[in-house]
């Protein structure tokens, strides 16, 4: 259980419960740990996902397809993030999105009709956890609007800013990204090649350098103008 724990202790949807008491909410839920290959397809657009999960290792990878049939990269979802929990709360029959295993990965998986429908379990930590789902489904709107706010860009220098405004910067100017070029590209819905060229263009402006999943800005009013 230890594992499992570890997870949770990361896992915002868990804030404010005791290590102690974690048994009892998974009690209180259902849990339970799958374990899933690499490349397997957890959930498919149009499928119903009936119970939300938490990533205990691994990484999953949420997605959709375009109009021209790509398949586009909305976020990738590492230890301790919850997925599933929109689709199963608005009791959702069809999935917009695809779910799928970028590399060997646990999950716990979790029954949230005790929550929902309010049945009565002796859990004290029901409400914490529900306030907590609550928080949680509130960064993920804010996470949205983020990648609306990208989209609603003309420019692809302006999505490389906006995307950008998005992390933490250290004092040194460096940023860590989550994606590789080409998923970065899928997460702005651009060419590859096209964000290749315009790092390179502004990687010469003196705006930034970048090395990998590693950015460094070199002119700070570029994320501030």
């Amino acid at each position: 259980m230890g594992s499992i724990f570890a997870a949770m202790r990361r896992c915002q949807l868990f804030d404010g419960i005791p290590e102690e008491k974690y048994q009892n909410v998974l009690n209180c839920l259902h849990g339970e740990v799958r374990a899933i290959p690499k490349d397997t397809i957890l959930l498919r657009i149009g499928d119903c996902q009936k119970r939300p999960g938490v990533v205990m290792s691994g990484t999953l990878r949420i997605s959709l397809y375009s109009e021209d049939g790509n398949l586009l990269t909305i976020d990738r979802l590492s230890r301790g993030r919850v997925f599933g929990e929109t689709l199963v709360c608005s009791m959702s029959q069809d999935s917009p999105i695809q779910i799928d295993a970028l590399n060997d990965t646990e999950v716990l998986y979790l029954d949230f009709d005790p929550l929902l429908l309010q049945q009565e379990n002796g859990c004290p930590y029901r409400m914490r956890v529900t306030a907590n789902l609550l928080q949680e489904m509130g960064r993920g709107a804010l996470f949205l609007n983020q990648k609306m706010r990208i989209l609603a860009q003309n420019r692809l220098r302006n999505r490389i800013k906006v995307y950008l405004q998005g992390f933490p910067v250290a004092s040194n100017g460096e940023i860590r990204l989550e994606m590789g070029r080409g998923e970065m590209a899928d997460y702005l819905c651009v060419d590859r090649s096209a964000l290749s060229r315009e790092l390179g263009r502004m990687q010469k402006e003196g705006i930034l350098t970048y090395q990998g999943q590693v950015i460094q800005i070199l002119d700070s009013k570029f994320l501030t103008a």
